[in-house]
């Protein structure tokens, strides 16, 4: 219980007490009339007749306040009320908590969440129609679904079920605020990818996603570069996958999707028995990783080459 807490647990137990003084007087008070003045109900003798008012009026009071409560404090309505579908919620919840702790300690787990769930995306062309936008969604999310069906059984995940508001979801995912903005600057592509961790017997899930389809790296442009001292016993394979490593980090930082951090070397100027004799020789070298062509979201990898120049006197590093 923290301090914010138990000042308000406090203060509702002194209000709480204040109104029931406050009612135990009025009651009292009222009685007390009653009484002096001698009245009589239903023949009964004015003694008891008191007492029977102030009950009456404490009553009524209590009636009145809770009725008030009720009426202007949805937390004391849901007491009141709901206070047992809350618990049974509460009991559901925390069986599902154990459920999933379960699942996480113990179970398989076969798809992290926002990994890709199939293998192509869809690129939607700012010139199109926003008709024709839908029927790209429409068409990339039925496709998916079938991929994902045909796939992912094998690996012990259950298929995935259309739900019966997917249509509905499909139009506003494809005409929101965030997808016309997009468009509004150029072509958009979208993916299928998973919204939670998906384990062994678990129904598949995914989500669509978009990013701006647009050049991240033109061919030609260096990504990354490593300075690499000859003569240091450095090893050609573990230097490239630093680089790698590098390129992926610049693909991050120019808002390259994560699921498209696929680093492919497709050459390498000279080949790797060549660089690892240049790396045995005085100097010092750079490895620099360049696009082999311009890079869009829509390819799905970063395909770079790779060279190694040594350094030569006077030349910036």
């Amino acid at each position: 219980m923290n301090f914010v807490d138990f000042v308000r647990g406090a203060g509702n137990i002194l209000l709480i007490m204040a109104i029931a003084g406050a009612i135990a007087f009025v009651g009292d008070r009222v009685g007390h009339q009653v009484g002096r003045r001698r009245l009589t109900l239903f023949g009964i003798r004015p003694r008891y007749t008191s007492t029977i008012v102030a009950i009456a009026t404490g009553m009524l009071i209590a009636l009145v306040v809770t009725i008030g409560a009720i009426l202007f404090s949805a937390e004391v309505k849901t007491a009141f009320f709901k206070l047992r579908s809350i618990n049974e919620e509460i009991a559901q919840l925390q069986s599902q908590e154990q459920a999933l702790e379960r699942k996480v300690n113990s179970g398989r787990l076969v798809v992290p969440t926002g990994e890709l769930m199939v293998p192509f995306g869809q690129v939607l062309y700012a010139k199109d129609s926003q008709e024709r936008h839908e029927e790209a969604v429409h068409d990339y999310y039925l496709r998916a679904v079938d991929y994902i069906n045909q796939n992912y059984p094998r690996l012990q995940l259950k298929p995935y079920v259309i739900p019966s508001d997917a249509m509905a979801k499909l139009r506003s995912f494809s005409n929101d605020e965030k997808m016309q903005a997009l468009l509004s600057k150029g072509n958009v592509m979208i993916v299928a990818a998973s919204d939670q961790n998906l384990y062994a017997n678990d129904e598949v899930h995914f989500e669509l996603g978009a990013t701006q389809d647009e050049v991240k790296f033109g061919k030609g442009d260096p990504i990354a570069q490593l300075v690499i001292p000859g003569k240091s016993n450095a090893s050609v394979t573990q230097a490239v996958s630093e680089l790698e490593a590098d390129v992926a980090s610049a693909a991050r930082q120019a808002h390259m999707p994560e699921y498209f951090l696929n680093v492919q070397p497709t050459q390498f100027e000279p080949e790797l028995p060549k660089m690892q004799e240049m790396l045995a020789a005085p100097g010092q070298f750079i490895m620099t990783a360049y696009a082999a062509e311009d890079i869009y979201p829509h390819l799905g990898a970063i395909p770079i080459v790779i060279a190694l120049a040594e350094v030569r006197p006077g030349q910036a590093k």
